[in-house]
């Protein structure tokens, strides 16, 4: 029997999106269907390599301890491959040179783990697990045009599609008892609806404006570092400008340059260069500096928060879910977007294995228990983005202005203290709750701490 333990209940899912929210989704459908079908536009590759449907996945990716967790669960022995493919293991802590904005965090041996990999590794690893399942059909180049209905109207049935490779039949079954939207940002759900009589769910939008440059570097030979990765800290509004250089599968180094309130890093060698010597902590660029370019610099400026609110819909079809970046895309910058995925494909499967798939409410429900769960990475993203001055999206508030004077004091005493560091940490790998920040102990020793607590000045390499 599967983790997850159920049988499954239903004929046929359809799940729209090939990447890693995808996939995990047709994992968790896989328990609960005969049969599940996977629709990608792009022509997927057959091992670890870019497609055009996820230019993100050239910037650096983080699996957080809560996502890693997810996927041990759904794919047991998954991470254990990912390492024998040459993805890094590592401790969250003991082996993340952590520049934080009063300096250097302290380390220590800890149970927070990263998974130092690309996102091509990643993705290519998950889709190879469900591909190989007997139940599931992962189709490349079929683009999903709309959605049908039943002839009362009320509930999507399956999706009409365009075939982009000449090798779609209509007899592959485009008739579906759950249809599940994947397809990320560029999810065309909320245009479906409303040519469908439905109404379009409301969207929140929160922009700080950040922008990210990377670029894959091979490390110098001998090089003697203690860290696997090194993470200059953005402190918005004082600093804006951060970086982080993470190691990576086949020995390399993932280098990623941001800057937040449209102080955007250049993608040309001299801008990028400069850039990196801008940031708080000199080792940053001598590190940098002393690598061997593999890769183009390559730059991103599509970093807003968004969230369509479908669990406040109060009419809706049945028989179609929306998850990942389709229901709630998080500024990349902070790594959320693969670990937030398997906690929805975790949502997922505990409704299913409540509720029959064709079961009235069961939309409402999933929409409503996914969005509780993105409320926490949603809370982190945002609250950090809305420490640049330029940064639009609804007025935060004098609430939140308040939790940032007091984050500022955890973060300060993170870096210096071991217990406040590990919770730090736990939250920031959606481990813990962000409330977990506010215990009453805690509250009393960050408030009562001494010591700077304002974001060091930036420093130049020499």
């Amino acid at each position: 029997m599967s983790a997850l333990h159920p049988a499954p209940t239903g004929t046929h899912a359809v799940v729209v999106g090939g990447s890693v929210a995808g996939l995990l989704a047709a994992r968790a459908l896989a328990d609960h269907f005969d049969r599940v079908t996977v629709l990608d536009r792009d022509r997927l590759p057959n091992g670890p390599d870019p497609r055009k449907g996820t230019p993100q996945a050239r910037h650096i990716h983080v699996l957080l301890t809560a996502g890693r967790r997810v996927l041990e669960r759904l794919f047991p022995g998954l991470v254990q491959d990912l390492v024998a493919a040459g993805a890094e293991d590592y401790d969250a802590i003991a082996d993340l040179e952590w520049i934080s904005p009063v300096g250097p965090g302290v380390r220590f041996p800890s149970n927070t783990r990263l998974l130092g990999a690309t996102r091509d590794l990643i993705e290519w690893g998950v889709r190879s697990r469900v591909a190989a399942r007997p139940n599931v059909r992962v189709r490349s180049g079929v683009d999903v045009t709309g959605y049908r209905l039943d002839p009362a109207g009320r509930r999507v049935v399956g999706v009409t599609v365009e075939d982009r490779m000449g090798e779609w039949t209509v007899a592959d079954a485009l008739g579906a008892d759950l249809v599940v939207d994947a397809a990320g940002r560029g999810s065309r759900t909320p245009q479906f609806l409303a040519a469908l009589g439905f109404p379009r769910p409301r969207e929140t939008v929160v922009n700080g404006f950040l922008g990210y440059a990377s670029r894959v570097v091979r490390p110098p030979a001998r090089w003697a570092a203690d860290w696997k990765t090194f993470h200059v800290q953005c402190a918005p509004p004082a600093r804006r400008r951060g970086g982080v250089i993470a190691a990576v599968e086949g020995g390399r180094w993932a280098v990623t340059l941001a800057g937040g309130g449209t102080d955007y890093p250049p993608t040309d060698e001299e801008g990028f260069r400069d850039f990196a010597r801008s940031l708080a902590d000199p080792r940053f660029a001598e590190a940098y500096e002393a690598a061997v370019p593999l890769t183009p610099i390559v730059g991103t400026k599509s970093t807003e928060n968004r969230v369509h609110h479908y669990e406040e819909m109060a009419r809706r079809p049945e028989g179609l879910l929306v998850t990942g970046d389709a229901a709630c895309a998080f500024n990349p910058v902070y790594g959320q977007g693969m670990s937030a995925a398997a906690v929805g494909a975790e949502v997922l499967a505990g409704c299913l294995r409540k509720m029959w798939p064709g079961a009235a409410g069961l939309a409402a429900r999933f929409q409503k228990r996914l969005a509780r769960a993105n409320s926490r990475p949603w809370l982190l993203a945002t609250g950090e983005d809305y420490r640049y001055t330029e940064a639009e999206g609804p007025p935060p508030g004098r609430l939140v202005r308040l939790a940032h004077r007091y984050i500022d004091r955890i973060t300060a005493l993170a870096a210096r203290d071991p217990r406040v560091r590990r919770r730090f940490t736990e939250v920031i790998h959606l481990v813990r709750p962000p409330a977990s920040l506010f215990t009453p102990a805690l509250a009393a020793r960050a408030l009562f701490a001494r010591g700077r607590v304002a974001p060091s000045p930036i420093r130049s390499a020499p």
